[in-house]
Parts: structure tokens; sequence; C-alpha cells
């Protein structure tokens, strides 16, 4: 557009006397040099624009993985404390022998055992991540359902769990936390294999609708913005997808990607 107008400008010097062309190479000139001037421009912003995206996605991928080190090793305390709890009762038990108390330490025990099992994926970088959100959603009154297959995300590396597992949750807290009934602050999570892929489904309760931008992310703060951007990121990484969906108070998203069999 720049350039029609600078050539339409021009053309009353086209024809004429010898300064009358000297004007117009003068004027032909300024007008190229102007075009260069924005070009240069546009493409400075639209670098500048890419820049700071990249560097709100890899502010994500940062956050992620220091909560992942850092539940690591609160996981780690409690599984101590754990241990010596258990040593604790077969203290009891062999100085005590009462009924009551041989009852109240056998549920003890297998409050134990349901920790123990709790949140064994089989895949350890999953297992942290579970376990740490759902101490955070008990917490705060979260009610987290999961059901994960956690070996199929073996081909993943610890930042891309972290990224998307990590994120996903995150989005889901935050917006079932605004939900002023207990019993409507639901999530649920599921990670399986279909039809030759690996599906990653995150579900969470929401009453408000979610409006979805051009870029098929939403435009509700509390379920994306940058940080959906880094779970596409990852995704595209090894071929995958992620699509949203809000129906019927439920926003869903899910993370396709190719299943990788280990060698």
């Amino acid at each position: 557009m720049a350039v029609t107008v600078f050539a339409v400008s021009n053309l009353s010097f086209v024809s004429g006397d010898e300064v009358t062309i000297v004007v117009f190479y003068i004027r032909t000139l300024v007008d190229f040099a102007g075009v260069l001037i924005l070009s240069v421009q546009h493409e400075q912003l639209r670098e500048a624009a890419l820049h700071s995206e990249l560097a709100a996605m890899d502010n994500v991928l940062h956050r992620q993985y220091e909560q992942y080190k850092q539940s690591k090793e609160n996981i780690r305390l409690i599984n101590r404390r754990y241990h010596e709890l258990k040593m604790q009762i077969a203290a009891i038990r062999a100085e005590r022998d009462k009924v009551k108390q041989d009852a109240a330490l056998a549920e003890m025990e297998g409050d134990i055992h349901r920790y123990e099992a709790e949140n064994k994926t089989g895949n350890p970088v999953l297992d942290t991540l579970l376990t740490a959100k759902s101490m955070y959603c008990q917490q705060h009154g979260i009610n987290l359902t999961c059901v994960a297959d956690g070996t199929l995300l073996n081909f993943l590396t610890t930042g891309e769990i972290c990224t998307i597992v990590g994120t996903a949750l995150d989005n889901a807290t935050e917006s079932v936390l605004t939900e002023q009934d207990p019993e409507k602050r639901l999530i649920r999570v599921a990670v399986y294999a279909q039809n030759g892929f690996v599906m990653l489904r995150f579900e969470n309760y929401c009453a408000q609708p979610v409006e979805l931008g051009p870029d098929g992310l939403p435009r509700q703060s509390s379920h994306g913005g940058y940080d959906l951007k880094s779970v596409r990121a990852a995704a595209e990484t090894h071929g995958g997808t992620v699509t949203l969906h809000w129906e019927n108070e439920w926003f869903t998203l899910r993370v396709l990607l190719p299943q990788k069999n280990e060698l």
C-alpha cells in the first residue's frame, strides 16, 4: 500500500523538463527509503513480539520445573516421615497388645499403604507432580481424581512432562478455586492409550463459558494465555496436538501425542 501511494504521488513528475525529472528521481529515492524504514520497523516489532512470547513460554517451563524439584524434595521428606511412623508402630505393637490399640494401629497402617499406592503411575516425574498437586488440592478443598498410565509418557523429558501436566493442573486449580461452592471444585485427570496415540485429558468444573481466541486458546486468563502456548509447543515437538473445549459447565484440555514404544 505504501509503495502504491508513493508511486501515484510521483506520476506527475514522470513527464516534464530536466528539473522535473531530477525531482522525480529524488522523490523516488526518498520514497524507497521510507518504505525500507517502514519494513525494518515492522520486522523489529515482529521480532520483539516473538521474543516476548518465547520469554513468557520459557518462564512457564522454568517455573514448572522448579515446582517439580521442590515437590520432589517435599515428597522425599514425607516418605521419610512415613517410614519413621512404621517403625513407631512396630515398637508399639511389641510393647502393648490391647484390642483397641491394635485396631487403631491397623487403621494407621492402612492409611500408610493407601498413601504408598496413591499416584504410582509408573513414571516417577508424573508421580511427583500428581502427588504434589493432590496435596495442594486437599489443602484447598479441591476434589482431584486421576487415572493415569505414566509409562505412556516415558518418551517425554522431565521438562516436557512438567510443562504439560503441571501447567494444565495449575490452570485447572486456579479456575476451580473461584467456585464458591466447595462441592463444585472438581478436577479430573486421565492419561491413557487410544488408537496408537497417548491421550492426556484434563477436565475441571467451570460455570462460566470460556471464550477461545483465533489461535484456539482461551481468552480467559485463568485457563491459559502464554501458559497453554507452552503446552502446545511441547506437544507439537512430538507431532502432537492440543485442543480445548467448554461445554455443560466443564472445561476440557486434551493433549494428543503419537504413542512411542520403548526399545
